[in-house]
């Protein structure tokens, strides 16, 4: 049933030839749309949702929003792009798809797969999600993305010319002349009347039609049958004149496709109210969401699919105008156009992407500058950390600007955040000994955390429209800025701690930059502690009025007061000459597992209140880095202690 719906739908939609397309997308990209709780440009929703799809936010052939366009515009060719990356090798053949070198398939591909496994996915919804095994998550994640992409597919079905037969009585009630094409929203306003011409056939004469896909010649044909067939499905009551056929026809075809535009709201791209809510064009038709403002969007979307259709440039580009200028009057917030275009920048820049080649050039010439200490290598490893730390820096002022909010509401914000600090604090370092060793700790921060974020990004959009309790900008800007101030301390003293481990044990490190590094460390290692301290505190004030309590031994307040137990511990056993130099510099150097631990490994336990779930793949990053920091440190520990018993022996 499922498939001939499908192939009923992009029949109506295929009955014309478009022409190759090549016209400019730019001003198209910038257009609104409000998805997940965010206007954006439908550069963003294009990019976002092929990244759902492949794991990649563009395609080889063409940009996300071409893409996006040709799926709206033209979903009858669309459904054969090879969009959907499916892994799993058994998933593929539970889908019955074929092995290719690269496990991309279109959506016409899978269909049959799909309707295959419904009864199998619709068992999965049942149980607790817990319980599914790796290939059954698989599964129901190709189901999902169907059914997202189902839903851009048909987006824009009730504006698309249709391959429908139309009388003339019928077109003539519509409002259509001779040559208008024929579209859903030209339809709507009579299908009561349809309907009603239905019920009278059935009321006079009745006999029964069935509804076949005829595949040779990509049809539906219509064959009377007697009355005993009535439990045949698709089976409507029709007369035998060929008037009256058509008219039931007609309202079958009506009938499918508002069923097919049921509950389709992802394409937000129409404002209500001022745009204090959105609707979707199939909204608007079968929701009654609409009012007076909200016929002149879906006016201008119809008239833009049929110039993209046709190929029209000049019109093309006049509508797009017009729309742009139809948002901004409905909005009347100019700023917001500058927002999207703002937006549409940040994807194509893609700044921290960008900082993290220029974190590892500075890393690469730092420790080249560490071992020839040639000018050159020093200007260069400066130039690339400067712009890294420029790139890093301004990612994150655009991300302010566009979600009105300080950047550390998620974890991936505050891992971007704390990669901008722990660089930035090694300049200062830097600034005063000016020997590299700085912009060597600044390159390997930045780098490493900037892989670890593009570990975190996820597939979703990851500028998220925060929950009541955390969307609040003076907790966010008091106790999440200076908790994540901490965390970035804490990871450059460590940083400072295994490089000067590696020099004790290396031998090679000169004594004044022994010295001064062990200094640094140790202003720094208080710093860490203070900043980890007051955020704790704040955290907990923040919690009490959010939550009723200052402390609940909440796993990511244990995770706090780990970080600052464990400074504690060191600096005064330091102070106390309880503990030797070497345990000082391993535990510092050890830092970095515990704010790992704290910072990101508690919200994967599945308990409390900042938990985020399990993800398997975070577990084993964390377990790997841990083991590979305790392998090291215990390394250079070992060799310290032999270097020292031998020294000891002569």
């Amino acid at each position: 049933m499922l498939k001939i719906l499908f192939s009923f739908f992009l029949i109506c939609l295929s009955g014309f030839a478009f022409a190759q397309t090549n016209l400019p997308l730019d001003d198209f990209a910038k257009l609104p749309i409000l998805h997940e709780g965010r206007v954006k440009p439908l550069d963003s929703f294009a990019r976002l949702s092929l990244l759902q799809f492949s794991k990649k936010d563009q395609r080889p052939d063409m940009p996300a929003v071409e893409w996006l366009a040709h799926t709206l515009f033209d979903p009858a060719t669309a459904v054969d792009q090879n969009i959907f990356l499916i892994e799993n090798a058994e998933t593929r053949h539970n889908l019955g798809l074929e092995e290719r070198k690269k496990p991309l398939y279109s959506y016409a591909e899978l269909m049959s797969g799909l309707q295959k496994t419904t009864s199998i996915v619709t068992d999965l919804m049942k149980r607790d999600a817990k319980s599914y095994s790796k290939q059954e998550r698989n599964l129901l994640s190709v189901h999902e993305n169907a059914l997202q992409y189902t839903q851009i597919l048909r987006g824009f079905s009730a504006l698309l010319p249709l391959n429908i037969e139309l009388t003339d009585a019928w077109r003539k009630k519509a409002g259509l002349q001779k040559d208008d094409p024929v579209n859903f929203l030209s339809l709507v306003k009579i299908q009561t009347e349809i309907e009603a011409s239905i019920q009278n056939i059935i009321k006079r004469k009745g006999s029964t039609i069935r509804v076949e896909f005829d595949r040779r010649n990509e049809k539906l044909n219509f064959k009377i049958r007697e009355a005993q067939l009535k439990k045949t499905p698709f089976m409507i009551i029709i007369g035998d004149k060929e008037a009256e056929q058509k008219t039931v026809a007609l309202g079958w075809q009506l009938r499918t496709l508002a069923e097919a535009g049921n509950r389709n709201n992802v394409l937000r791209v129409i404002p209500l109210a001022g745009g204090a809510d959105w609707a979707s064009p199939w909204e608007i038709i079968n929701d009654g969401k609409g009012h007076s403002s909200s016929l002149p969007f879906m006016r201008s979307w119809k008239d833009i699919a049929l110039a993209w259709q046709k190929n029209d440039l000049k019109k093309w580009e006049s509508l797009i105008s017009g729309l742009e200028e139809s948002y901004s009057y409905e909005l009347r917030d100019d700023d917001r156009n500058f927002s999207r275009l703002l937006e549409i920048l940040y994807n194509q820049i893609s700044p921290f992407t960008l900082s993290i080649f220029f974190f590892v050039g500075a890393m690469l010439c730092g420790f080249f500058h560490l071992i020839n200490k040639t000018p050159s290598s020093y200007r260069l490893s400066l130039l690339f950390l400067s712009i890294a730390l420029i790139s890093q820096f301004c990612g994150l002022l655009t991300r302010i600007y566009l979600m009105e909010r300080p950047p550390v509401g998620t974890l991936y914000e505050s891992i971007l955040f704390v990669a901008l600090i722990a660089p930035l604090v090694s300049v200062m370092v830097e600034r005063k000994f000016k020997n590299g060793m700085g912009i060597l700790c600044g390159g390997i921060a930045g780098t490493m955390l900037g892989i670890f974020a593009l570990s975190m990004i996820g597939e979703g959009d990851n500028m998220k429209v925060l929950g009541a309790v955390l969307n609040t900008r003076f907790w966010l800007a008091t106790h999440v800025l200076c908790i994540t101030i901490g965390y970035g301390w804490c990871l450059l003293t460590s940083v400072l701690a295994h490089l000067i481990l590696v020099g004790h044990v290396t031998g090679k490190m000169p004594t004044d930059t022994d010295g001064q590094l062990m200094s640094t460390m140790t202003t720094h290692s208080l710093l860490a502690l203070l900043f980890t301290t007051i955020g704790t505190i704040l955290g907990g004030i923040w919690a009490d009025q959010s939550w009723g309590r200052f402390w609940g031994w909440d796993p990511k307040e244990n995770g706090a007061l780990l970080i600052t137990l464990w400074l504690i511990w060191l600096i005064h056993g330091k102070i106390a000459g309880q503990i030797s130099q070497t345990i000082w510099l391993a535990g510092m150097a050890f830092l970095s597992v515990v704010v790992t631990a704290a910072w990101i490994g508690v919200n994967l336990l599945g308990v409390g209140l900042h938990s985020y779930g399990f993800i398997e793949g975070v577990f084993w990053g964390i377990a790997l880095f841990s083991a590979f920091e305790i392998v090291m440190i215990g390394g250079i520990m070992l060799m310290l202690y032999r270097k020292e018993a031998v020294a000891n022996a002569h």
